[in-house]
């Protein structure tokens, strides 16, 4: 089972302040994980393969105030139209061949905030994605591009760009060989003639997905809106996981927007 650690600080405070360390040492157990540990820094648990929601601070406190009864019935997140569009080339079919996304405004970025979507991709990466193989996602700075977008499969050294961590352009398949997410997820796409990428309308990459996105759409603190993108193998999981991270967004006060998907 995938193990998460959550600041104690952050969970009270998202739970308004209604329960001590003590108080979530005894209902924790009750939501059906394993409690590993917990004291006034932080807390840790084993979350069952069936809830992935629960992987992000977002969706465990999420469930955790429906048990305490500080919340009840279903969680309402309101969904505009971002006018915003993603085409799925038929390029894709063979290689990775479904995909989804949505917008979400007015973002505060904080540092907690970073550090947990960062940790939910990571462990819905490895746990509902397979390690990337069934599914992967990308998380982008809105600001830095233009819709429409495009989700196609090129051949490996027909397009570069500068992919995180890096400073100098690369080709698909020397980041395959140099970046070191490429080396460690390369196996993702063995046997694959044609490699998938996402472009916005100008041809600039977002990213190269299951291996890394771009440093072009990196989220930071001056980051309002973001573009969430999900590709992968299985169009369910792809739906269920553009939702945990959509709904984790929303209960940071995000704003949601749908995206229209153009086949």
């Amino acid at each position: 089972m995938p193990t998460v650690q959550f600041k104690t600080r952050e969970v009270q405070e998202m739970l308004g302040g209604n329960a001590g360390v003590d108080v979530l040492r005894a209902r924790i157990p009750m939501l059906g994980v394993d409690l590993v540990s917990i004291d006034d820094e932080s807390l840790e648990m084993e979350i069952f393969p069936n809830r992935p929601d629960m992987l992000s601070v977002e969706g465990f406190v999420r469930a955790l105030r429906g048990f305490m009864g500080l919340d009840s019935g279903f969680v309402d997140y309101p969904v505009n139209d971002s006018n915003i569009i993603l085409n799925i080339d038929s390029s894709v079919r063979s290689v990775r061949p479904f995909a989804a996304a949505a917008a979400v405004y007015n973002v505060c970025i904080t540092e907690d905030f970073l550090v947990s979507i960062m940790n939910v991709q990571e462990k819905l990466h490895l746990t509902h994605g397979r390690n990337r193989v069934k599914v992967a996602i990308g998380i982008h700075d809105l600001g830095k591009v233009e819709s429409p977008f495009t989700y196609k499969a090129v051949k490996p050294d027909s397009i570069s760009f500068v992919p995180l961590d890096m400073e100098t352009p690369l080709n698909l398949q020397q980041i395959l060989s140099r970046h070191p997410k490429g080396r460690d997820y390369a196996f993702t796409l063995e046997g694959a003639g044609l490699y998938p990428v996402i472009v916005d309308r100008n041809e600039r990459v977002l990213s190269f997905p299951p291996i890394i996105n771009g440093e072009l759409t990196r989220v930071t603190r001056d980051t309002t809106d973001l573009f969430i993108e999900i590709t992968g193998k299985s169009e369910l999981a792809v739906d269920q996981a553009l939702s945990i991270v959509v709904c984790a967004l929303g209960d940071r006060g995000g704003k949601i927007a749908s995206v229209e998907i153009k086949k």
